[in-house]
């Protein structure tokens, strides 16, 4: 073998393992929310309600954490900057505090509706279906 033709055969080598790795995934982050914990900031633009701590954590397809009264749990899908979630089930606690209850559902009515999130400037961003944010900070 000359030494262009080996040249040219590392080089296509090289070509086709890239590209390979690219098809299957190998060497490419698809869940870059696997693994972490996050606190709700603001849903819509409002920040939540003074004693309540809202969270969100991610961890090998299950989504999970506090919803400010009750503790909740599903599944979620992501695929480029999409996301969905499935099955989102709760405890069944009362909270007696007002705008409580109210805030719980909205929260979790956003993460059973999101559709898009980004990761900008140290903050999760979920967005659902009417385009209205949960902005998160990560949790420590």
């Amino acid at each position: 073998m000359t030494m262009k033709s080996r040249y040219a055969f590392f080089t296509i080598t090289t070509v086709l393992l890239i590209f390979l790795q690219a098809a299957c995934g190998v060497g490419l982050r698809t869940d870059p929310l696997n693994g972490t914990a996050w606190i709700l900031t603001y849903y819509d633009n409002t920040p939540p309600l003074m004693g309540t701590i809202l969270t969100v954590e991610f961890n090998d397809g299950q989504i999970g954490g506090s919803s400010g009264c009750n503790s909740y749990g599903g599944t979620y899908k992501i695929k480029g900057e999409k996301i969905t979630t499935d099955s989102i089930a709760m405890t069944l606690m009362a909270c007696v505090d007002p705008g409580v209850m109210e805030q719980e559902q909205t929260f979790l009515d956003y993460l059973q509706n999101a559709q898009i999130f980004k990761l900008r400037s140290g903050q999760l961003q979920i967005f659902q279906s009417e385009g209205k944010p949960l902005i998160f900070v990560p949790k420590k």
